[in-house]
């Protein structure tokens, strides 16, 4: 039995139909109040927030770039300044050289020694100036790599590799000069044979430096025309540092080998102890093992090379 309190269902099911039935109604109401004018604005105002944020980033970006080359520009040009003070002072301390020679208080080739270190700052004073322009031209740091592309259709890289050769060649001609002087000294018996090495593997080595400048500048060449790859181009001249420093570790051999002999005939004669003939063992070894990581590198560069000119 149904207590009086208690409402009829059928009344709290008309209740139910007439409550959902207003809800609809006003939800209806409410989206046809919110007209398309007002939801594009909302987009808009979203598409708007969206493009502000990204200008915002392009700009301080833009910024950071701008604060970056200016600072590489500062850089350079503080660089530059000191090379340049450094080649003025150089060239007044010549004057000084020159007449000390005059007046027989140094050696002659006291000059040139002295033009070599010159030629050096003004090297120095030549790559910087090179490197600004082309920063200005560019906007970004310069990269000495074979690779770089050109700037504005100018080849600074092979520009900075000509100058480093032409200091080379100076080099060069300084060591072969002094191994000419020591040949005298040698057949005159004022120095023994491995002094005279010496002075050959220092020829040698300056003759090696110029040839790998040689080989970048021809590398580079090559890229520039497209005739090589970037990558083959850096593999290249990872293979010339190789060759160069296998053949130096070569020459490096012979003359501690001879040295080794040296030592062991003092070492007879009672002249040193056995411990220096322990030092030239392990001088040997060391070279062995930088020697032997040297061909293995030069392997690899090879078969990489190799592979790469199959596939083209």
């Amino acid at each position: 039995m149904q207590s009086k309190h208690e409402p009829d269902p059928k009344f709290t099911d008309n209740l139910e139909w007439q409550l959902g039935t207003e809800l609809r109604r006003q939800s209806r109401a409410h989206a046809a109040r919110t007209s398309p004018r007002r939801l594009l604005g909302m987009g808009a105002l979203v598409m708007i927030s969206v493009v502000f944020g990204a200008g915002a980033m392009a700009a301080s970006q833009q910024i950071e770039e701008s604060w970056r080359r200016e600072l590489l520009e500062v850089s350079l040009d503080v660089r530059l300044d000191l090379a340049l003070r450094r080649l003025e002072m150089q060239l007044e301390e010549l004057g000084r050289v020159e007449e000390r020679v005059e007046q027989g208080l140094v050696e002659e080739r006291e000059l040139t020694y002295f033009g070599l270190q010159i030629a050096e700052a003004e090297t120095d004073a030549k790559i910087l100036e090179l490197e600004r322009e082309e920063l200005r031209l560019s906007g970004q740091q310069p990269v000495g790599k074979v690779s770089s592309p050109l700037v504005n259709g100018r080849d600074f890289v092979s520009e900075r590799i000509q100058v480093r050769m032409a200091l080379q060649q100076r080099h060069v001609d300084l060591m072969q000069s002094e191994l000419d002087r020591e040949i005298d000294r040698y057949q005159l018996g004022l120095i023994d044979e491995q002094d005279m090495l010496g002075r050959e593997l220092a020829v040698q080595e300056s003759e090696a430096a110029l040839q790998v400048l040689q080989e970048e500048l021809e590398i580079r060449q090559d890229f520039v025309e497209a005739e090589i790859s970037a990558v083959e181009a850096e593999i290249r001249v990872l293979q010339a540092e190789s060759e160069r420093r296998e053949r130096l570790l070569n020459q490096q051999m012979e003359l501690v080998l001879l040295q080794m002999d040296r030592v062991q005939a003092q070492i007879d004669a009672g002249l040193v102890s056995p411990i220096a003939a322990a030092q030239a063992e392990l001088q040997v070894a060391e070279l062995e093992a930088e020697l032997m990581l040297a061909q293995i590198e030069l392997e690899v560069l090879r078969r990489e090379l190799d592979a790469r000119t199959e596939r083209r």
